[in-house]
């Protein structure tokens, strides 16, 4: 049986460090299982022209109407040209060096021609099944192109993001491509409520490939800070975070850390003079998990930075983001008081250290539900493309 995974990895216009390692993590779990599978190399219908290389290039090329957000982009991009070089090319390192991929880059539309000759069709996880504003649902992440009729298809951990309200014939459209699914998983519980409330279908919720691993799996591929322990660790995604960037200087300051940031928005905020704060641009993925892994304690509002805290057991705090996808992780696992607004009042620190003992134990426990949930769909596709 040959199995194919399609999801977001490669192309991101932010460099997601979490984006070519749930890909990465879920293909090794597949083949530590005996199942041996190809990334699709695939572009969202959303991603367009974006150069993420060289993302000053772009935006000087395809000019915003808003004058003043354009001049800041080109800005930043000037800024960060050189850093942004080095980053993209050790995220396509990275991609290159632990993918077993398509030698070709696909889109929906090369995917309606070109059969490429698969049985099993995954679309495994993160915010695949969104309705992008301009370009609608992406029908690559749906499995819904000409090339892949009749095939056996799985969703793992699909997600939609943030809610949004869908037009009816936009509700239709969706409901015609998850129907198509011989079995389906999401990542977040309000997203299955949502699917069983409109169709007969009863996700199954399941664990982000990132976390199907113990910690002793990422090990091998960490590469760790020269300055070792001893800092707090800034990772803001997305949004801007301000308030979150100076709780966490604050947080600092007062045990006499230096703050190392990771963060796409730099100069985010207004830190202090005499602040010990170290922004960090042009690393890899192997360079992110060494900076999870040496921290003493995280400030973040990425969904991904959440897994890893929880993974490799850091004390973090958790700033606001649009959706519920962090806010439905914490809960699975009895961290809904990791967010900022729990563990702190205004500036004071209030909250206890976090126990990994329970998380530990409920985390074992989702492995074992998802595996079994692919595994099995797995074995019930063989069997459909056997005759059995």
């Amino acid at each position: 049986m040959k199995v194919g995974i399609i999801s977001i990895n490669a192309h991101t216009k932010v460099l997601n460090f979490a984006s070519p390692l749930h890909s990465y993590a879920f293909q090794q779990f597949l083949l530590q299982r005996g199942v041996e599978s190809v990334i699709i190399d695939y572009k969202p219908n959303y991603y367009g022209e974006y150069n993420p290389r060289y993302p000053y290039f772009y935006h000087r090329k395809h000019p915003m109407e808003n004058k003043k957000k354009q001049k800041a982009a080109e800005h930043k991009w000037l800024k960060l040209f050189f850093a942004r070089r080095q980053r993209f090319d050790k995220f396509q390192r990275f991609i290159d060096k632990y993918y077993v991929t398509t030698e070709r880059c696909y889109n929906h539309e090369m995917l309606d021609r070109e059969d490429l000759g698969l049985d099993c069709y995954i679309c495994a996880t993160d915010v695949i099944w969104k309705c992008n504003k301009k370009a609608g649902f992406d029908r690559g992440f749906f499995l819904a192109c000409d090339s892949m009729k009749g095939k056996y298809k799985i969703a793992y951990a699909a997600s939609r993001g943030p809610v949004v309200e869908l037009s009816e014939e936009k509700k239709r459209e969706f409901l015609s491509y998850i129907t198509q699914f011989q079995h389906i998983s999401v990542r977040e519980k309000s997203f299955g409520e949502y699917i069983s409330s409109i169709s007969d279908i009863r996700p199954v919720q399941v664990l982000d490939p990132v976390l199907l691993h113990e910690k002793e799996f990422y090990e091998p591929i960490m590469k760790r800070p020269k300055r070792k322990r001893g800092y707090v660790l800034l990772y803001v995604v997305m949004e801007s975070a301000v308030p979150l960037i100076e709780l966490a200087v604050d947080f600092a300051r007062k045990r006499g850390l230096e703050v190392i940031e990771l963060s796409e928005n730099l100069g985010d905020a207004k830190i202090p003079e005499g602040t010990r704060h170290k922004v960090v641009y042009n690393i890899g993925i192997e360079e992110w998990l060494g900076y999870m892994d040496e921290a003493e304690y995280i400030f973040t509002n990425s969904f991904h930075a959440t897994c890893f805290s929880i993974l490799f057991h850091k004390q973090f705090f958790v700033g606001k983001r649009n959706g519920d996808k962090i806010l439905s992780v914490m809960e699975m696992f009895g961290l809904s008081d990791r967010r900022v607004e729990d563990c702190f009042h205004g500036k004071e620190y209030v909250a206890e250290d976090i126990d990994f003992g329970p998380v530990d134990q409920l985390r074992h426990g989702y492995m074992k539900e998802s595996e079994e949930f692919i595994l099995g769909a797995l074995e019930d596709a063989r069997r459909v493309i056997d005759g059995e």
